[in-house]
């Protein structure tokens, strides 16, 4: 959720940096298969799109968006539970 204070520690660290739309949202898929169901994903991504496609795509495929930071554009996604 926006504007959050709660603390969450991510499992895994994603640095994105400025990589386009469509290579970002597969490199996020890409580091979720390593993870397990219920841990984090930090992904930090300065493309100025990456908020709404990374919130359209975090309903879509069911991993939840927990936390989006936009001022340091980073975004808390936990991986979907089975």
């Amino acid at each position: 959720m926006e504007g959050s204070n709660t603390t969450i520690r991510p499992d895994k660290i994603l640095d994105l940096g400025t990589e386009g739309c469509s290579r970002l949202l597969e490199n996020i898929a890409d580091a979720l298969v390593d993870l397990a169901p219920g841990q984090v994903l930090l992904v930090i991504a300065n493309d100025p799109a990456a908020p709404l496609d990374i919130k359209v795509w975090s309903r879509t495929t069911g991993n939840t968006l927990l936390q989006a930071n936009l001022i340091e554009n980073q975004y808390l996604i936990q991986k979907k539970r089975s």
